[in-house]
């Protein structure tokens, strides 16, 4: 009875999220006929979950990784 009133009382840490990493690369997507947008897409957002990268950030995060023939 006195432990299950103890851990009844007991005030757990609030969680963090996890901190943003660099794990997983993403290659320069340059717009090529030889590339596939689809596939990179996919490989963005793989590495978006490996590298926690927040929602808020991914555009910009994404950009980064766009060529200017990509855009054209």
């Amino acid at each position: 009875m006195a432990l299950a009133q103890v851990l009844g009382n007991l005030q757990l840490a609030p969680a963090q999220a996890p901190k943003e990493q660099n794990i997983a690369q993403v290659p320069k997507f340059h717009g090529y006929g030889n590339e596939n947008p689809a596939e990179w897409a996919k490989r963005f957002d793989a590495a978006c979950l490996t590298n926690n990268w927040r929602a808020n950030r991914q555009k910009n995060i994404a950009g980064s990784f766009l060529d200017r023939p990509a855009f054209q």
